[in-house]
């Protein structure tokens, strides 16, 4: 692995670490797939964090429509939810229709009672304002590095030359 590569992922593991601490933080955990799902990856001089889909409900919550969200994830969601009563597990099914139905009707609105929002823009936000700053101040040494050996070489070959 090239050194800013390593660099990359150091930094990237550090905001992937961040995002994760921030949804438990706002008690926004459920069955754990956003923090399994959260990856980065390293192209060239690309980094790219991806997040699983609902991610994107978790910071902007969603629009009242006619259709109904997946009834299979919210009884998925009410079967590892700490904190729900005992009657939700025992009639899944029910509860799982009867929340489809209000978030089809309503929406959720983030920032609600449940979930401040921010989630993640919050912590991307503040690594684009500050962390990536100490990346860069890496990768300038790292550079630096390359180029000073480059340098070097090329007096020796001139000298050689003579």
């Amino acid at each position: 692995m090239r050194d800013n590569e390593a660099i990359y992922k150091k930094y990237l593991e550090e905001l992937k670490t961040q995002l994760i601490e921030e949804y438990k933080n706002l008690g926004l955990k459920a069955s754990g797939e956003y923090e399994r799902g959260l990856e980065y990856e390293i192209e060239d001089n690309v980094l790219r964090m991806v997040a699983p889909y609902h991610s994107w409900f978790m910071e902007h919550g969603r629009h009242s429509s006619q259709k109904f969200p997946p009834r299979k994830a919210i009884e998925d969601w009410i079967e590892v939810k700490e904190g729900l009563p005992p009657v939700f597990r025992e009639k899944k099914k029910q509860f799982a229709y009867l929340i489809a139905r209000k978030i089809a009707e309503e929406g959720i609105r983030v920032p609600n009672s449940f979930n401040k929002g921010e989630v993640i823009s919050k912590i991307v936000n503040e690594f684009l304002g500050k962390t990536v700053y100490r990346m860069i101040d890496e990768l300038g040494i790292v550079y630096l590095r390359k180029i000073k050996s480059d340098i070097l070489r090329e007096f020796k070959n001139v000298k050689s030359i003579n």
